[in-house]
């Protein structure tokens, strides 16, 4: 009964695109049948809507870590994923570094993707476009690394600076900075990330799904804690 009344208000919903589908006396007769289902049964369209939410969340969790230009540290098939959103002028993100460091050192079935989020400066922006243009040389952990560890202003010089110590040829990467691919990837993931959080601020971590904002190291811990135990106990059934 419930797939059948939800079924009349799609129809109904999907009417005004259609206007010859129902006339005005059938749209009302409907509308009566719907309103008095959903009246004397109120947690049909709880359940329905519970269930939208879940699968749009589900949804965007899958955009989140699937995205193949994002970075990432970890086997693919790992069974837990951390996402992270941070900005290089974030000082939360810059003390979240050990701790993200720790579980890519010391976590086999981890897999943690790094999001540019630059939202703070200009030079937040100028030095997420130049990691994200440097990714093709492959030194993009030593220069994000270095990147996050700087203390001082991140000038154009001082992003050069780092990029070499790390490895990265510097006029390449400047280069690349100009691809408008760059530009839409930052798009993307400030989409995501506002759509993730109420409050957008630097870092976001997402663990399996579930978002945590901030650098707050004892639940970073206890939701890794409860993602190994989920592992575990879905292993056993």
């Amino acid at each position: 009964m419930a797939r059948l009344i939800l079924g009349l208000l799609f129809l109904l919903l999907a009417a005004p695109a259609n206007a010859q589908t129902f006339n005005a006396q059938e749209q009302a007769e409907i509308r009566a049948i719907v309103r008095e289902y959903l009246v004397n049964n109120p947690d049909v369209l709880r359940e329905s809507l519970e269930a939208l939410q879940a699968r749009t969340e589900n949804e965007r969790w899958q955009r989140m870590k699937s995205d193949p230009r994002d970075f990432s540290i970890g086997r693919s098939d790992a069974p837990i994923v951390i996402v992270e959103f941070f900005d290089y002028r974030c000082g939360y993100c810059r003390a979240a570094l050990e701790w993200v460091t720790d579980v890519i050192r010391t976590r086999r079935d981890v897999r943690v993707v790094l999001k540019e989020f630059p939202i703070l400066s200009p030079e937040s922006m100028e030095a997420a476009q130049a990691i994200i243009a440097a990714m093709p040389q492959g030194r993009y952990w030593q220069f994000h690394q270095a990147l996050m560890g700087f203390r001082g202003e991140l000038t154009s010089a001082r992003i050069d600076a780092l990029a070499r110590e790390a490895g990265i040829d510097v006029a390449r990467m400047r280069r690349a900075m100009t691809d408008p691919e760059i530009t839409r990837l930052l798009e993307d993931n400030r989409a995501l990330a506002i759509d993730a959080a109420s409050n957008p601020a630097t870092p976001i971590f997402v663990i399996n799904g579930e978002v945590i904002p901030g650098f707050d190291r004892e639940r970073l811990d206890a939701r890794l804690r409860a993602a190994t135990r989920e592992i575990t106990e879905g292993r056993r059934r």
